[in-house]
Parts: C-alpha cells; structure tokens; sequence
C-alpha cells in the first residue's frame, strides 16, 4: 500500500487546516471515539429504534446542540439483486452509495437516510451515520460541505476510526473475496486524516490502531510515519493553520526514526538561525577602537618580523 499521491495530501493538509482555521474554536478537543462499549453501550438490533438511538448517541458526541432535530429515514432497496449470493460484497457498487449519503436540511432540523442493506454491517452503519454527522457539523456551522469534505469534518470531531473501518470491508461475494468501500475517501485518505487529528490533538496511535482490520492498520501505520516526518507542518497546523488554506506549502517524504531526529534537528536549527536578532549595526566609535586595535595587533607583529 502507498500513500495518497501529492495532490489527495495537499487535499487533505488544506481542508483540515481551513476547517480548523474556521472552525477549531467550536470543534475543540474531540474525544477519538473507538467502537467499544465505553463509547456506544446501547444495545443494537437491526431495525429502526436501535440506528436512531446509535445517531443520537453520535450527534451527542459531535461539536452541536444536543436538542437538534433530527429524524431518520430508513431506505428499501430500489430494486432487488439480479443473481448474486445478496452478501453485502455482491451490490453493484458494494453495497453503498456513499456519495450520495448526506445529511438533508430541513426547517428547523435535518433528515439522515440509511439504506436498510446498511444495517446489516456496522462498519458500513457506522460510517454512513459519521459522514452525515460531518455534514450536519457543517451545515450548522454555515458552511455547507459533501463528500470528502463532511467526512474531513468528521474526523475532526473524532469519528476517524469509524469512517476508516466502513472504508475497506472485505467480503466474499459470488466472485471470490471483494473490498466494500463505504465511504466517500479512501481508506489511505482517511489513515492520512486521522494520523493527523492523532497528532494535532497529542492522541496515541494505538487508540485507533487496535481496532484496525490489516488494511485499515497498513494504511494507518504508513499515514502516521508521513505525519511523523512533517513535524513542522503539524505544529502549524495545530496553532496557525489559516497559514496552510491555501495548499502552499512543502512536504517531506517519509523517513525512518533516525532521519526523522536528524531532519528535526536540522529543521530546529535553521528556525533558531532564522529567528536570531540581527546584529546592531557598528557605531563610529566601535569602529575607532577596532581600527585602533587593529593597528596596534599589525604594529607587534611588524616588530616582531623585524
């Protein structure tokens, strides 16, 4: 597995930032919510009372009122599937219609649909129901936002760990072993912007990466090496990040521990240097006395050759 190529990172660095820069103050220190039972202790079953108690629980957990309308439309397929075994990996699309999973606006509240099909996974469940949040912190902050965007948004309120499970299920379908992806980014997209709450926000890694399946946990560990190895982007992303909106700005490539420390060191020193007073520029008087002394260090060891 590979990291996001330059453009899917600036992507990522730069909406995170503007989100930040805009938002951070109502956002705050988000909790990393990990699908325990410490988080989500209701108890579930596949029907309509159980995925409304599960979105009020995660709206309870997102950055907006807690008496915010919000009501649930559950979908029936369109149409059934032609063939197929009807596991979840044998959907024409896998299953999902991530983009076209958002948060509707209403008067006075909002309407998240989910497909009945959904309730069957709780990873694709889970997902969906983030990514709505995401685009309900959004709309509530004024600023409306879809896709990549309500899911960037929902990271940042701490659901990364939700959306990067619903990004890469396996599954066998009637083909052989099948990845479902219920999501809007992709799972090295995602790794990439939760690598990067964790670090923003001083999370351990291995809060997230215990609940990882082995693709979520290779996509992970390589995202927080990348972040591991752009300290300075990190700082500023965490106290300056209007300064990273634009997408104008350098990263480094991926390095071991040891090249990290050097890279530090040097990325350190070269601030230290930038940051150091100029000089005070010589007075006429200063420059007297070193003329004199000059003078006087040529005149002994004009002797002492004679």
């Amino acid at each position: 597995m590979d990291l996001p190529n330059d453009d899917a990172l600036r992507f990522i660095v730069s909406t995170y930032a503007r989100l930040r820069a805009a938002h951070g103050e109502s956002i705050g220190d988000p909790t990393l919510l990990q699908p325990t039972a410490a988080f989500f202790p209701d108890q579930f079953r596949p029907d309509a009372p159980s995925v409304a108690r599960l979105l009020r629980r995660m709206i309870g957990y997102a950055p907006v009122a807690d008496d915010l309308t919000v009501e649930l439309a559950l979908l029936a397929p369109e149409e059934p599937l032609a063939g197929g075994c009807g596991s979840l990996a044998c959907g024409s699309s896998g299953g999902t219609d991530a983009n076209a999973l958002e948060a509707q606006q209403l008067d006075g509240g909002y309407r998240v649909s989910v497909p009945v099909t959904h309730l069957g996974n709780p990873d694709v469940l889970t997902a969906s129901l983030a990514r709505s949040v995401g685009a309900i912190v959004l709309h509530e902050a004024g600023e409306p936002g879809e896709g990549k965007t309500s899911e960037i948004a929902a990271v940042m309120c701490g659901f990364g760990v939700l959306l990067a499970n619903g990004a890469a299920i396996w599954g066998k379908s009637c083909g052989g072993l099948r990845m479902v992806q219920a999501t809007v980014l992709t799972v090295d997209e995602l790794a990439v912007a939760l690598a990067i709450f964790a670090a923003v926000h001083r999370r351990k890694a291995s809060q997230a990466r215990e609940h990882f399946g082995a693709t979520q946990r290779e996509a992970f560990d390589l995202a927080h090496d990348w972040v591991e190895s752009n300290p300075m982007l990190i700082d500023v992303l965490r106290a300056r990040p209007a300064m990273l909106e634009a997408g104008l700005f350098d990263m480094e490539p991926v390095r071991g521990a040891l090249g990290r420390w050097l890279h530090k060191r040097r990325q350190e020193r070269h601030a230290r240097a930038e940051a150091a007073p100029s000089p005070p520029p010589m007075t006429d008087e200063k420059r007297r006395r070193l003329e004199e002394a000059k003078a006087l260090v040529d005149e002994v060891f004009g002797e002492a050759d004679v």
